[in-house]
């Protein structure tokens, strides 16, 4: 697949850091990718997360194939994308292979990359050194197993790669994260609660040679059991687009660490088909996040 080099990459390809940072505060090295095919019934999550100066580390993958689902989660050793049974190769190659769950894709770049460098999407965990954050879409295609179920993966998927000093349980206490793909364009809505009480929006429109600004998320409006119904976009040129739930196809819980006493950020994925109000059909994730606070 001609996905398949750093170059192809360029932001999300960034490199690791090895070496611990002067500050005490956790530094992290995030890639996620979240993928699906819904001709195939096939959705998965595989998000690593390592450190050069913290224990928190994490690699997950999340699988649901035809209606079975299995999840595996192991520590990550500093400066490394790979565990036990899964890889993540910053080129756009994944494996997973664990009891019950396997996985094989191939990534290829899908419309332009968001770039959220020179923005500050979440509060600074260390002042003046805010989070470096850059996404893209991707064609995502291979295999995948769940005990014993396999099929070929043909789909779509959303990948991010984030670098800088984090922790989600101290610097997001809510958020929503909206990626979906349309015929023709990609959009990113993200919309985040700040330890101060404020908030911040941020995304794009993203097709084939633009990068168009979200301004708005909003209002966000939830079912019965507080997941997505429905949510207004608006981009920075005036357009305003209203996206609603048609169906959900899969979700998974998303472990941002290992256990620890609250506050404890708990968050959702789940898989969605969505239409417009101007009649277009898209699919994809949306997350949610919350702080939860209880000792």
């Amino acid at each position: 697949m001609a996905g398949l080099s750093v170059d192809a990459w360029g932001a999300l390809a960034h490199p690791i850091r090895e070496h611990p940072p002067a500050e005490s505060a956790p530094w992290k090295d995030n890639a996620y990718l979240g993928f699906w095919d819904p001709e195939h019934d096939v959705y998965g999550t595989i998000h690593v997360s390592t450190s050069p100066n913290s224990r928190d580390t994490l690699a997950r993958a999340s699988l649901s194939v035809r209606g079975r689902t299995a999840e595996v989660a192991e520590e990550l050793a500093p400066a490394s994308f790979t565990s036990p049974s899964i890889a993540f190769d910053l080129a756009g190659r994944i494996t997973v292979d664990a009891p019950g769950l396997r996985a094989k894709l191939e990534l290829a770049p899908l419309f332009t990359i968001g770039d959220y460098r020179a923005t500050d999407i979440v509060a600074d965990l260390v002042r003046d050194a805010p989070l470096q954050h850059v996404e893209q879409f991707a064609r995502v295609a291979g295999e995948a197993e769940v005990a014993g179920e396999t099929t070929t993966v043909d789909g779509v998927g959303f990948r991010d790669r984030t670098w800088g000093y984090r922790d989600e349980s101290v610097s997001m206490p809510e958020y929503f994260a909206l990626m979906a793909v349309f015929p023709g364009h990609g959009l990113v809505g993200l919309r985040f609660a700040q330890p101060d009480g404020g908030e911040r929006t941020a995304g794009f429109r993203l097709d084939d040679d633009t990068a168009l600004a979200v301004s708005a998320v909003a209002p966000i409006t939830r079912d019965a059991s507080g997941l997505f119904a429905a949510v207004d976009v608006t981009l920075a040129d005036g357009q305003r687009l209203r996206l609603r739930r048609t169906r959900r196809t899969a979700g998974f819980w998303v472990p941002m660490g290992w256990e620890r006493t609250a506050p404890t950020l708990s968050a959702y994925d789940e898989f969605v088909e969505i239409r417009t109000d101007r009649g277009d059909t898209g699919f994809g994730i949306v997350e949610q996040g919350i702080i939860r606070q209880l000792v």
